[in-house]
């Protein structure tokens, strides 16, 4: 049971789990952190793109700046290639009045490498596109909770660390200015759950650090699916509403920084940076990997979910502003319980997502969503603004239309159909957009359709209805 996120009038509906518990204004200290530049990174894996050309940067760096993010989080291991990468991403990075900063993997790094990390802080922080924060050297982790980077420090340049240890890791910690979360999904003991994301591990996090910087995690999606004989990595976490519901958790908490995990982690699904059809090194696993639920998958719309939310972000305000109309949809390419010829098992917590087409619409006014799955369409009301709504999973062609006063202001079809059959259990999200000018879609003749009333949440933390998977209301 999840209740979809309407921006605007549900503005505090992703704030309510932690609401009702201890957070209050004054331990969250909103006023303190809402001023000054904040910042917007994406995680970006440099392991897996060592056929990159200095182009191949230069276009992903293009596109981020696009929708407002600010750099690029370097997530290196030991590879080889590091110096040579690392070195296009700095200067594709300085062409373009881009930031990046070395995050380091700690499923490599260790505790004996004190010197060779410092060396690489004091290689590449001297670079003109190294992101410095308070006079000093911007660096953070994929894990490594309890690495001593006072030590570094005194190898180092001065040294802002931003580290992704647990919140309670920050009290026998030396060195650090800052704590960076990958916590994005709603988990139990890193288990899926049927629940949406709450914003109760951020504010533990923001109340640990007692006013240090917060780096926020935000992210779109998670699945993966290797099997045992390979990472022995295969499950997804819940989230069908996630992605303008996390952002407007941003917006309510107003951290220093926020990172979007990620760029092009697309062995995790959770990428929001292009496909690179030509190239599979990227993808990690080859054929038998990744390749295997990415392909043709693309995940480039969120993008345009990103950019009023940043924009939002970065202002101080506490919603979005719509500027293009937009329908962006996503859902995955067969009902949950399909049987599919594939060698690996359906993935852990498959069960608790929704068979649901979902739409992300952002529309200046009041309006329509038509959302025509298989051989049903469904109409569903929506205020101005960013707002999520969702309909029951049919097989066969996915239209899209949005309607105002009985026109239809856009329409349009997906280029993939929902089918029964498969090869692989994929729960990736193929996602796409109907903007301005796409043709097509409507509503098929001959079915019937749908309307759904969807009550908000009128004053703080009151809850009126909520809706089920199939669209039920429930007050």
């Amino acid at each position: 049971m999840h209740l979809p996120r309407l921006s605007g009038l549900l503005a505090f509906a992703a704030f309510v789990a932690c609401a009702l518990g201890a957070a209050t204004s004054r331990d969250l200290e909103l006023e303190d952190r809402a001023t000054g530049t904040k910042y917007v990174f994406a995680h970006f894996i440099v392991g897996i793109v060592a056929s990159y050309a200095q182009s191949d940067w230069t276009n992903d760096m293009k596109l981020a700046q696009a929708i407002g993010i600010d750099g690029f989080a370097l997530n290196i291991g030991k590879d080889s290639y590091n110096a040579q990468q690392l070195g296009y991403a700095y200067a594709a990075a300085q062409a373009l009045n881009f930031k990046v900063f070395l995050s380091f993997d700690f499923g490599y790094w260790g505790s004996g490498d004190t010197a060779t990390i410092a060396s690489y802080i004091n290689t590449y922080g001297v670079l003109p596109a190294q992101f410095i924060y308070n006079n000093e050297v911007f660096v953070s982790t994929f894990v490594g909770d309890g690495f001593n980077w006072a030590t570094v420090a005194a190898q180092s340049k001065p040294l802002f660390a931003c580290p992704n240890y647990q919140a309670a890791s920050l009290a026998g910690s030396s060195g650090v200015s800052c704590l960076f979360s990958w916590d994005a999904w709603a988990s139990t003991n890193n288990q899926p759950i049927d629940q949406n994301k709450t914003t109760a591990g951020d504010v533990n996090y923001i109340n640990t650090l007692g006013g240090k910087p917060y780096m926020m995690p935000v992210s779109p999606w998670f699945f993966t699916h290797y099997g045992p004989s390979s990472y022995n990595k295969n499950w997804i976490f819940y989230a069908d509403y996630q992605w303008n519901s996390r952002w407007e958790q941003v917006l309510q908490l107003a951290p220093q920084f926020v990172e979007i995990v990620t760029w092009n982690d697309f062995s995790e699904s959770h990428y929001i940076g292009p496909l690179h059809p030509s190239d599979t090194s990227v993808y990690a696993g080859g054929s038998a990997g990744a390749v295997q639920w990415v392909t043709g998958f693309p995940h480039d719309a969120w993008r345009d979910i990103a950019a009023p939310y940043i924009a939002a972000y970065k202002a101080g305000a506490t919603s979005p502003t719509v500027t293009t109309e937009e329908l962006v949809y996503y859902y995955r390419p067969n009902p949950k319980s399909a049987g599919c010829s594939d060698s690996v098992t359906q993935p852990t917590g498959y069960q608790y997502d929704g068979d649901s087409i979902f739409v992300i619409a952002m529309a200046k006014s009041a309006s329509t969503v038509v959302i025509s799955s298989g051989s049903a369409s469904t109409s569903i009301s929506i205020p101005a603004g960013i707002t999520t709504v969702s309909a029951p999973m049919g097989t066969g062609v996915q239209s899209f239309a949005l309607t105002r006063s009985g026109a239809t202001v856009l329409s349009g079809t997906s280029p993939l159909q929902v089918t029964s059959s498969c090869s692989v259990y994929n729960f990736n999200a193929y996602v796409g957009s109907v903007t301005g000018g796409g043709g097509g879609g409507g509503t098929p003749s001959g079915t019937v359709a749908v309307t759904f009333s969807v009550y908000a949440i009128t004053t703080y933390g009151e809850v009126r209805a909520r809706i089920l998977h199939d669209g039920t209301v429930v007050l």
